[in-house]
């Protein structure tokens, strides 16, 4: 258990002020806390597995395969589709329409100073 005196020094460490009339109020709480703390780690916890999350979620991801220019997807979110597949532009007619580049980059705008 904290001292007012050791919670005046955690005060002035975190650069709060604390009223004198306040002091045995905080010095309560504050040790309330830690021995709220202390309870939870007389806990056996030996049997339960670490988690990273709260919730069972994970994530569904496809595994990436590469696939020729202008192939569709096995499946798409809406379902079959009656478009046709594109054929990507190769690099030189894409540079044909962007205002800069410089070989096969395209300049853009600084946005960040």
């Amino acid at each position: 258990m904290l001292s007012e005196d050791e919670i005046q020094k955690l005060a002035a460490l975190a650069r709060l002020e604390i009223e004198p009339s306040f002091k045995p109020v905080v010095t309560s709480h504050v040790n309330s806390i830690i021995g709220y703390v202390a309870r939870l780690n007389e806990i056996d916890t030996s049997g339960v597995e670490a988690m990273s999350h709260v919730q069972g979620a994970t994530n569904v991801l496809r595994d990436d395969v590469v696939r020729p220019v202008g192939s569709t997807p096995d499946a798409t979110p809406l379902g079959e589709t009656a478009i046709e597949p594109q054929s990507m532009l190769d690099s030189e007619a894409l540079m044909q329409n962007v205002p800069d580049h410089s070989g096969r980059f395209i300049r853009v705008p600084l946005i960040v100073e």
